[in-house]
């Protein structure tokens, strides 16, 4: 038996021991997951922009954002 037909045999019992892993709600779930992270994402790069933003108005003395020549 080769390991191709190890590893199907062996997902095969899984996803019959655990049939919601073969559907359609599962796959919502993970679609509203990844929505929720890339939101986390971006709201922890926007404060970050404000952040630098607000850092770099208030101390002139150090640059973090680069400057125009």
């Amino acid at each position: 038996m080769s390991w191709i037909e190890r590893t199907t045999k062996k997902r095969i019992k899984e996803l019959d021991e655990h049939p919601e892993l073969n559907s359609n709600d599962f796959e919502e779930k993970g679609n509203t997951l990844m929505k929720d992270i890339k939101f986390y994402v971006i709201l922890i790069l926007a404060a970050a922009l404000v952040l630098a933003l607000w850092y770099e108005l208030n101390h002139p003395e150090i640059h973090i954002l680069p400057r125009r020549l």
